[in-house]
This record gives structure tokens, sequence and C-alpha cells, in this order.
């Protein structure tokens, strides 16, 4: 095998080095002795699907298109998942010699899976576990017979939400364990592979559910709980070091290997409700009845609410029937809350990542802004939202506002959000409510926590320079660095550089870089639709990481 990449999702810096100084990784460790190491710049904004799109195409978001978790309907106000059918730029493995075998196990963006001279288990927003997620399609009952039921990241979330947190660690760790038995059984049974990818979410999800236990803030509040699961997230960075090092082992010390993250991780301090501030600023109006519809009173059967309140064995059975008139909050769709004829701006109103889109005229549905007050407009949020302090610690709390043609090149710009906003050291989570007044808040429950914006690299391997640390990494640039290292060509059109201050330079002399003359010519297929069902079922594991809601 010439090349291994093993991605960490969320995985930071921040947690490895202590771990690796306190002698508790010695494969990381290896890594920064032997190899070449440093911090991986993220997508703005730094979330899943536009960094591991970056990540496989080796191009920022406005030449592949893909934004967010949600991309909008053209036209309208509402929004739907993204797949790997809406990405508009080639992975870069499309790009290898026609005799390279590959192999890839739940890289994210890659559902529905297509086909590839190899293997592929999709990853990430895969709605069922009944759905076909793997190539060849019979590799799906292969690996059910041989391993047992593949455990989805649906099945993961609904069992945490469900468990207590040690039952719950129990099932990551299950989850996690899953994902390597699958690699070492395809890198054996399905080899041998020129290139192989595994993907580990589980470092996102323990960060997402415990990073809290790491803040002072509450563990001085809940110190019974610190003694308890202060240790988690330093355990799961132990167990990942033990599997980087079993796939290590068996494909070889003559292997390439990477290791890399789609961003980092980190504690949240506050949340920012940022369509609330558009409310507060004039920019987003809601239909007068809007809070009125919030509240309805319907009948519920007595037994619910005894159950509810765990008293059902209180209950006569002649009364379980009998159904009581009560108030309940009904949730509308979002967009038949606001006013948008008199709407100027509004932020994402499904996933929350800090967005602004401007209501432009002949673009969206109800446009009230012109075309000639558009670049003022948007200046104009730009330097309000940079002003915003916040009142307990009386320092600004936004660290940036881009106009997505100051951070995106290419095709797709168009689509992208008119503002993208970093709050200061992302530490303020961006959430969508509309209704109340109040737009800073501290959660009495710091989870989960929130993305940063540096990732990980480290590489080690034949060809590779020892002890060095790198700057001014790019998550772009690990696509044609893979190119490269695999002997191919890399097209002229990818964003990123190849990380040649890595590489020994006897071997980049021996072997010099070959750039295509081929621009990526993507055959854009249909969008990969879910139902109703399915999309209920993603959008609660988006939920229970903070993506939502």
């Amino acid at each position: 095998m010439k090349l291994l990449i093993i991605g960490l999702d969320g995985a930071t810096l921040d947690i490895i080095e202590p771990l690796v100084k306190a002698g508790k990784l010695p494969t990381f460790a290896s890594f920064m002795k032997e190899g070449a190491w440093g911090k991986l710049k993220s997508t703005v904004l730094p979330v899943s699907p536009p960094a591991w799109t970056s990540f496989m195409t080796g191009k920022n978001p406005g030449k592949h298109g893909v934004f967010g978790f949600f991309t909008n309907l053209p036209r309208q106000y509402k929004t739907r998942l993204v797949t790997a059918s809406d990405v508009k730029a080639k992975p870069f493995w499309e790009f290898f010699k026609p005799d390279q075998r590959i192999g890839l196990v739940e890289v994210p963006m890659t559902y529905p899976p297509k086909p590839i001279n190899g293997v592929m288990i999709s990853g990430m927003i895969v709605p069922s576990h009944l759905k076909i997620f793997t190539y060849p399609s019979s590799l799906h009952t292969e690996l059910i017979r041989e391993l047992g039921d593949y455990p989805i990241d649906r099945w993961l979330q609904e069992y945490i939400q469900k468990a207590d947190p040690i039952e719950g660690l129990k099932a990551l760790y299950y989850y996690t364990s899953f994902r390597q038995k699958a690699a070492l059984y395809l890198i054996e049974k399905k080899g041998p592979f020129d290139f192989f990818m595994v993907v580990f979410r589980g470092t996102d999800f323990v960060q997402h559910y415990a990073f809290k236990f790491l803040d002072k803030d509450y563990t001085s509040k809940h110190p019974e709980e610190e003694d308890k699961f202060g240790e988690v997230i330093y355990q799961f960075y132990e167990r990942m070091d033990v599997y980087i090092a079993e796939l290590i082992q068996k494909v070889g010390k003559d292997c390439t290997v990477i290791i890399m993250s789609d961003h980092g991780g980190g504690p949240l301090k506050k949340y920012f409700y940022i369509n609330r501030w558009l409310i507060k600023e004039g920019y987003l109006k809601l239909k007068k009845e809007a809070k009125k519809r919030q509240i309805k009173v319907r009948k519920r059967p007595l037994e619910r609410v005894f159950k509810r309140l765990h008293l059902e064995h209180f209950l006569p059975a002649s009364l379980k029937r009998v159904k009581l008139p009560l108030p309940c909050v009904v949730e509308y769709p979002p967009e038949e809350l606001v006013d948008w004829e008199n709407t100027k701006a509004y932020a994402n109103l499904v996933w929350t990542d800090g967005v602004i889109r401007i209501n432009l005229k002949g673009r969206e549905p109800y446009g009230c802004v012109n075309e000639k007050e558009y670049e003022l407009f948007k200046d104009e949020i730009k330097e309000k939202l940079l002003s915003l302090v916040d009142p307990e610690t009386g320092k600004p709390f936004i660290e940036a506002v881009y106009k997505r043609e100051e951070i995106y090149h290419g095709p797709y710009v168009k689509d992208a959000p008119d503002l993208l906003i970093i709050t200061k050291d992302i530490e303020y989570a961006f959430k969508i409510d509309l209704i109340e007044d109040k737009f800073l808040e501290t959660p009495t429950n710091p989870s989960p926590a929130t993305h940063r914006m540096d990732g990980i690299f480290f590489i080690k391997g034949p060809t590779v320079c020892e002890g060095r640390e790198l700057n001014n990494l790019n998550i772009t640039d690990i696509a044609p660095t893979a190119l490269y290292l695999m002997g191919c060509e890399v097209p002229k059109d990818m964003d990123g550089r190849i990380i040649k201050e890595a590489i020994k330079e006897e071997y980049i002399k021996q072997h010099p870089i070959v750039f295509s003359k081929k621009e990526d010519q993507k055959e854009i297929t249909a969008a990969t639709t879910f139902s109703e069902e399915e999309i209920a079922e993603i959008e609660k594991e988006l939920k229970s990481l903070g993506y939502m809601g």
C-alpha cells in the first residue's frame, strides 16, 4: 500500500499535545518524532460537510458547492440535507491511475456510494441501515455476516439519547470499535489496496458530549461528574492511538500514513441567538400572530400525562383513556412565522451555523432589498455585528464577518450565504430560535461543545522529513499532496498545494511534480432525496450534536 489516511473527526492538538507530553499517546509521539505535523486550517465555517468536501476535492466551497449540512432550495426559503450528489467536484481518488485500488471506510460526504476501483462504506448522513451504503452493494450483507449488524451514526445517537452516560459511552466505544474491525477486515480480505482511508467520527461525538467535563465553571458546580467523566475525552484519544497503531501495523512500515481532522473542537461558553438579534435590529420581521401560534390547547390522554410524570401506577384503569385539555407548544415550520415581504435579512432557520442571507429582490421569492443597496446593506450588518459586546465581559464577541466573495471563489459562490460569521475563539455558538427577546445566553448545561478552526495533520513514511513542525496548512492541501504521493498528476484547478516541506528534498528531485492540464469536469447528478422519515432521523442526530435548533 502506498498511502493510508486516517481521519479523526474534530480532533484537536489542544488534547493531543498535552497527552503526548504525558506519555499517553505513543503513536502520535512517534509521528512527531519520526514524521511531520502541524495545525490544519479548516473551511470557513468549520463544519463537517464543507470541510470534508474541501479535503477530498482540494477545493474551496465556491468550487465544490457545499456550504453546510443543508442547502437552500432555489427561490424558496426552505432547505434540504446535502449528500454526495451535491458535490460539484471530483474527490482526489477519482484522479488515481486506472490500476490503483481504493478502500474507503466512513469517509463523510460519500453517501450515496458510487462505483470505484475497490470497496467503499459510505459515511455521514446515512439515513437508515436499510439503505445500501456500500460499494459493491453485496459488501453490506458480507459485513453483517462476518462482523454483525453495522451500527450507523443514527443508531449511536439514538442509543446515547436513551441511555445513561455510562451506557452511552459504552455504545460509543462499540460504534468506534466496529469501524476499526471493518477497516482491518477490508484490508485483510479485500486487498491489496494502493490507497486506503478510514474516518472515525467518535472523536467529534465524544467532544460534543464531554468537553463540559473539562470546563472548570461547570465542574466546580458538578464535582461528582468531574470525578466520573473528567477523563472521558483523554481516554478516547488513548484508544484511538491504539487503533492507529494497529492500522499501521496492518499496512506495513513502507506505507506513508496521514492522520488528519476536518476541524478542531473546544468548549461552548454562550449562545448567540442570531435571528433574535436581527429582529431587534429591525432586519427580520415576524408575523403578528407568530407568538400566539406557538401555544395551542390539545386534548391528551391522562395515561400519557401520568407516564411522563412516572405516576402511571397511581392512575385507575377506568381513567386511562380520559382526555384532558392541556396547553402544548406547537412547532410550525419556521419559515411560516416570518413576514417575508418586510424582512431584509435572516439567518438560517434550520441549522445553527453563523450565516446571514439577504432577502434580495429577484433571488428570494419575496425579496425586498434592491441590488443597488445590497453591498451597503451587507456593510451595515457587518459593522453592527463587529461592534457587539457581551454585557458580562464588556468585550466584543464577534471575531470576523466575511462577505462570501471575500473567502470563496469559483462558479458556486452565488449559492453561498451572503455573510459568514466567526465568533471569538468560536466559544459562542449560534442558535436559531425566533421567539423571545434575549439574544445572548449562558447555557445551564454547556453541552454540546463547538468546533474550532484548527484541525490536525500528521504524516510519517519513508519519504517524509523527520521531526518537522509544519505551518500554514490548509485542509485543501491534502488532496494534491495525496495525489503526488500516489504518483499521479495533480489537477491545476485545485486550490490546495502539495505540502513539499513535509517531503524529503531528494524524493522530490527524483519524482518531479506533474500538474494535469485536464480540468475537473464532474458530471452533475440529480440530488439524492430522503423520505420525511429519513430526514427526521438525521435531524435528530444533528440536533443532538447542536447543529440544529
